[in-house]
């Protein structure tokens, strides 16, 4: 029996299936990482304008929730979405929250954004929301987002006016 049993702790042993712990990643560090690949990521768009950001940080395999993700991928998707810069447009945000997945491997970040831009009477006109990124670590060790979308503010609902007071009836 002793025989058998040293026989099995050895097959064990070399088939690689005991359970050591995993080596976990450095959450606050990978954290750090791609809330910085966000800043930098506005930072471009401000400069160099949104097509050049949303090109650069792009993954290979992007997709947009909207333009059809089925059809559009990578750079053509990006295309598709951002189209040509447009002269006066401008668009900044900032996150407000970021997370990583354990294994370190997927990142996102949510916040709100802000964009400008002339209206049809001339004036600038600014809207803004909530975006969501979600990031992608890449065989470098590079991040690049996977998913990127907003979602504008709800209009301020107009203010319904006040019912009349009905009079207090007289007092005997």
């Amino acid at each position: 029996m002793r025989k058998i049993s040293r026989i099995l702790l050895i097959l064990l042993a070399a088939s690689g299936t005991t359970a050591w712990p995993a080596v976990l990643p450095d959450k606050a560090q990978l954290k750090q990482e791609v809330a910085a690949m966000e800043d930098a990521f506005c930072a471009m768009a401000k400069e160099q304008g949104l097509n050049a950001a949303f090109s650069h940080f792009a993954a290979p395999d992007v997709a947009f929730i909207d333009t059809d993700p089925r059809q559009f991928r990578g750079p053509a998707a990006v295309q598709e979405r951002m189209g040509p810069d447009r002269p006066g447009v401008s668009l900044t945000w900032s996150a407000l929250f970021t997370d990583v997945s354990d294994d370190g491997t997927l990142g996102y970040n949510y916040g709100r954004y802000e964009s400008r831009s002339a209206g049809p009477d001339g004036k600038e006109r600014i809207r803004g929301g909530f975006f969501l990124t979600i990031w992608k670590r890449q065989p470098d060790g590079s991040w690049k987002y996977v998913m990127d979308t907003g979602a504008p503010d709800r209009p301020v609902p107009p203010v319904a006016p006040a019912a009349p007071v009905a009079p207090k009836p007289p007092s005997n």
